[in-house]
């Protein structure tokens, strides 16, 4: 759970906030790859994960546990939350449009309009597997040339016919 959510917090920590370019825009407009400073608009996944969600009128729904990150456009389309249960036993998990989420004073306080019967009447989200890189070719061939130098030393038996 800890490593997922640094993981979590090192790879999609730039993107909470939605305000990250895709790597080609950047390219396109000159942006360097490194960024030496956090933006005040801009949101730790750290800040996120773990904060409760609350209904409008103040009620707990649930606390965020994910961010679903769309691969193409870099941005957070979902949160997964962490509704019903207790003290996260019997608790399921339920996607919301990251959109939908009032974030106030650095994700101190995340409101939601829904209610917790709603959250709980929520069908479970089904996360798929992770997709391995593909595999390179084993054995490869090819054709080639090459020299070389060397020496050793040895020792063997044998029979053989003398004069």
């Amino acid at each position: 759970m800890i490593m997922n959510r640094l993981m979590t917090a090192v790879i999609v920590a730039p993107l909470a906030a939605g305000l990250v370019a895709t790597q080609a825009s950047a390219q396109d407009d000159g942006a360097e790859p490194i960024v030496q400073e956090q933006g005040a608009d801009e949101l730790r996944v750290d800040w996120i994960a773990g904060t409760n969600v609350r209904s409008s009128e103040g009620e707990t729904i649930g606390s965020i546990s994910d961010l679903i990150v769309d691969s193409e456009s870099n941005e957070v389309t979902a949160a997964i939350l962490s509704v019903g249960g207790f003290l996260g036993i019997g608790a399921k998990q339920i996607a919301v449009d990251f959109t939908e989420l009032e974030i106030n004073y650095d994700a101190n306080e995340i409101t939601l309009d829904i209610t917790r019967e709603e959250a709980d009447e929520a069908p479970e989200y089904v996360f798929r597997d992770q997709t391995p890189p593909p595999t390179p070719p084993a054995g490869g061939t090819g054709t080639g040339t090459g020299t070389g130098t060397g020496t050793g030393t040895g020792t063997g038996t044998g029979t053989g016919m003398g004069q």
